[in-house]
């Protein structure tokens, strides 16, 4: 019976890897984030997504910089990729114990239940890497920002909030921004970008 199961787990838990291979999902969001995802932090520690800016504020943007914090890996239970490598693994590894060395059942899952746990561990933490180092290269550092060229795209009223669209590393970013002298700053307009404070750009017309 126990031979049956292990059979059923491997055959199930290779299946479902090799199609994920095929569609290109092998690295699904549970398994690659880890509980670590590394995708965007806002500065100085101000929540993302809409802020209103314009003449009227009926505008909204989102601002998504990230800090460059390091980001942790947490093993994904309940990940479909880590799962399915786990219920691989240990059919696997219980079918090599009980034909390769000839054990009983009892001792077959004593060897395949740490090597299946620490071979899915081992997986999962490599796709959270892949990913994370993709994801991290494609990051828009805060340090990056300071002294950066952006143009206006929503006019920046006196002493208000507009948006401008700065290129960095040939990435394209739009937040809320503010004049640093509190100055009316037109669409179209250049202006290089101060510091981040909070999710408003402080920008200098040129």
């Amino acid at each position: 019976m126990l031979t049956l199961t292990y059979v059923a787990l491997a055959v199930l838990g290779a299946g479902y890897l090799v199609v994920s291979v095929l569609i290109g999902h092998v690295f699904d969001s549970g398994g690659s984030d880890g509980g670590g995802h590394a995708g965007h932090a806002d500065g100085g520690g101000a929540h993302d997504g809409h802020v209103a800016y314009g003449v009227d504020s009926t505008g909204h943007g989102d601002t998504h910089a990230g800090d460059h914090a390091a980001p942790t890996f947490h093993f994904p239970f309940f990940s479909p990729l880590a799962l399915a490598t786990l219920f691989a693994c240990l059919g696997a590894y219980g079918l090599i114990a009980q034909f390769g060395f000839r054990v009983a059942d009892s001792a077959s899952l004593l060897l395949a239940v740490p090597a299946a746990l620490a071979t899915a561990y081992a997986v999962t933490y490599l796709g959270w890497r892949v990913l994370s180092s993709s994801r991290g290269s494609s990051q828009i550092r805060l340090q990056d920002l300071a002294g950066s060229p952006a143009e206006v795209i929503t006019p920046i009223p006196k002493d208000g909030l507009g948006e401008v669209a700065a290129l960095v590393d040939g990435q394209r970013f739009t937040a809320p921004a503010r004049e640093s002298d509190g100055r009316e700053v037109p669409r179209g307009a250049q202006v290089t970008v101060v510091r981040m404070v909070g999710t408003t750009l402080l920008v200098k017309a040129t």
